[in-house]
């Protein structure tokens, strides 16, 4: 049948409409190192730092049979496309108190006893033995070398460190098998990014990957890195609903094998908005039929403050607004475990004070907001060959010691 000229029109406009309707917005771009020392320096006071007494879930190991250990490989790898902080909020937006919503006392039992459509609430989510909130994410590669690892777990001890995010590549099982039972030994809670270069599905034996580690204790897995950059998407452009189908795929695997999937975590400098790119995801999970799965997950988050004021909500303290986002859906708030983050200046005394005041907040943080993690202990110490983020470590293959880890953490973790 022939379709006459003006509609065939129209329905070249509608395509094109819908077609641009897909594309995220892009944002500001991200200001410089010299732009985000000149900003001020906050004056407000630091909150003292403190050990929170948190009562930990019982560890309930899955045992799964003997694996052969793959070989290590210290391969870099594109860990994170946040490398500076958005820039501050144009329009400062007043700091509101957290929004509470009365519910029935949850009832706390050991996590793996918690069925498929039973809501695990974040009390219940684990935390290490003595638990502070304090987290740091790990070196930028995917293994690392045994000698690297002692070395660096020994400062996590000393610098009072709890929670230690990594790079596990995809769903390879023995490369880090050996920093996971040196974390754990040491009461350390290790978080394992499942690194995956775009939003595709896993390779490999995802679930013989969870069984194994489970074993070894690790609980918290997150999948993917950011979705909201177009540069972490192989379509070329963010899109919320093809990231819901993807994580869900993996987060089912996770889930049946005893393991705890995270959402995100999402730049809050990439060009979709990261707050919509959040409230869209957990639509198209529920319209998907994929809600089950919020029952055991987590929210990771890429809390980067830059130099702001310390009370600027699309800081440090942005998680309060994912957690409202969250509650507008589920009615409940998702446990936070905050996986990169920190500030960033020339002067190390400026990027002290901020530290000081964002893991000092951990002391009365909300009880959803499990741990910060400053992004990140070492790069090229740790045995990476990319430079990219080596002005960000605290350790630096010169030699150089960050103050903030001997005036700051040494100091202040008790």
């Amino acid at each position: 049948m022939k379709t006459s000229w003006p509609i065939t029109v129209g329905l070249l406009f509608l395509a094109v409409g819908l077609l641009m309707g897909c594309q995220a917005v892009d944002a500001a771009p991200l200001p410089t190192r010299a732009v985000a020392a000149a900003l001020p320096v906050p004056t407000n006071s630091v909150p003292a730092t403190f050990t929170a007494s948190v009562v930990t879930a019982v560890a309930t190991p899955i045992f799964a049979a003997p694996r052969a250990t793959a070989t290590p490989t210290n391969t870099p790898f594109i860990p994170t496309l946040t490398p500076f902080t958005p820039r501050p909020s144009d329009t400062p937006t007043p700091t509101l108190s957290p929004l509470i919503t009365p519910t029935i006392t949850p009832v706390i039992k050991p996590i793996n006893q918690y069925a498929y459509q039973e809501v695990i609430p974040y009390e219940a989510f684990p935390v290490p033995p003595g638990d502070n909130g304090w987290g740091m994410h790990w070196i930028p590669t995917v293994s690392q070398d045994q000698g690297v690892v002692d070395r660096f777990v020994a400062e996590m001890v000393k610098m009072h460190i709890k929670w230690v995010v990594f790079l596990n590549d995809g769903a390879d099982i023995g490369s880090n098998d050996y920093l996971v039972d040196k974390l754990v030994a040491n009461g350390i809670m290790p978080v394992m990014r499942l690194y995956r270069n775009g939003v595709l599905p896993y390779d490999g034996d995802v679930a013989g990957m969870v069984r194994h580690y489970r074993a070894k204790g690790v609980y918290y897995f997150q999948l993917y890195n950011e979705p909201n950059v177009n540069d972490e998407n192989h379509q070329g452009f963010a899109n919320p609903n093809q990231y819901a189908i993807a994580w869900a795929a993996t987060a089912r695997i996770i889930v049946a094998n005893g393991g705890l999937p995270g959402i995100g975590a999402f730049s809050p400098g990439g060009a979709y908005n990261h707050y919509e790119f959040l409230d869209r995801t957990l639509r198209a999970l529920e319209f998907n039929g994929d809600g089950a799965l919020l029952n055991h997950a987590w929210l990771s988050v890429h809390n980067y403050h830059g130099t702001r004021p310390y009370d600027d909500p699309d800081g440090f303290l942005l998680f309060r607004k994912y957690d409202e986002i969250v509650r507008s859906h589920l009615g409940r708030s998702l446990p936070m475990v905050g996986t990169e983050g920190g500030s960033y200046s020339d002067n190390p005394d400026v990027v002290t004070d901020l530290l000081a005041y964002q893991y000092g907040y951990m002391r009365d943080a909300e009880p959803y907001f499990l741990a910060f993690s400053y992004w990140i202990v070492a790069n090229q110490a740790g045995g990476s060959h990319d430079a990219a983020w080596e002005w960000q470590a605290l350790f630096r293959a010169s030699g150089y010691v960050h103050p903030v880890v001997t005036d700051f953490f040494y100091q202040n973790g008790r």
